[in-house]
């Protein structure tokens, strides 16, 4: 989670995870149940300037109903959707 809930990453933080997983092949995965839409209407990555391939949302998308959803680039998308990106 990029904010864990009252403890703000160090500056600079993010985006040394950000070079860091891009350097090796990792996937950035950002846990934005909590920061997104609060934090800034993009989330975290949004306040922050650091964008993951992966980002679970949840809560705040339903509005009081349980619902919630993945977001993350095509080419990582594509695993889930047996290769049909629209």
């Amino acid at each position: 989670e990029p904010f864990q809930r009252l403890i703000p990453p160090a500056p600079g933080f993010l985006e040394a995870l950000r070079e860091a997983t891009t350097e090796h092949g990792i996937l950035l995965i950002f846990d934005e149940v909590v920061t997104g839409f609060r934090l800034a209407y993009g989330g975290a990555q949004e306040y922050y300037g650091v964008v993951p391939d992966l980002c679970a949302l949840g809560k705040v998308i339903g509005g009081g109903f349980p619902l919630a959803a993945v977001a993350g680039r095509a080419e990582v998308m594509a695993h889930f959707d047996a290769g049909a990106v629209d």
